[in-house]
């Protein structure tokens, strides 16, 4: 049985060699990788939240409402990605805000 198929399949017991070394460079990957490997801050960067606005707060004009989503938000870079009409469980008319 050759030594790879014998690594793939697992064919060592815990008191040999091998075992012992496998588990070292999975310590060793653990604790000695980079963060920066793993952050995700790139991908969550364009991310999107949603507000939900009364139809007597909303405004057609563009720039008014981003005034007021920054406003609402507390977020002064806020940006309007797409604004939508909806209706909520009681009828009336809301505005569904897409802000990043």
């Amino acid at each position: 049985m050759s030594i790879f198929k014998r690594f793939i399949l697992w064919n060592y017991g815990r008191e040999t060699s091998v075992y012992v070394i496998f588990c070292l460079l999975i310590v060793a990957f653990i604790f000695l990788t980079p963060k920066s490997w793993f952050d995700k801050r790139e991908r969550l960067a364009t991310q999107t939240s949603r507000l939900i606005v009364k139809a007597e707060d909303f405004s057609p004009d563009r720039a008014v409402m981003a005034k007021r989503v920054r406003e609402i938000s507390g977020n002064p870079k806020a940006e309007i990605v797409e604004a939508r009409e909806k209706k909520n469980a009681r009828g009336e008319t809301v505005y569904e805000i897409e802000i990043r």
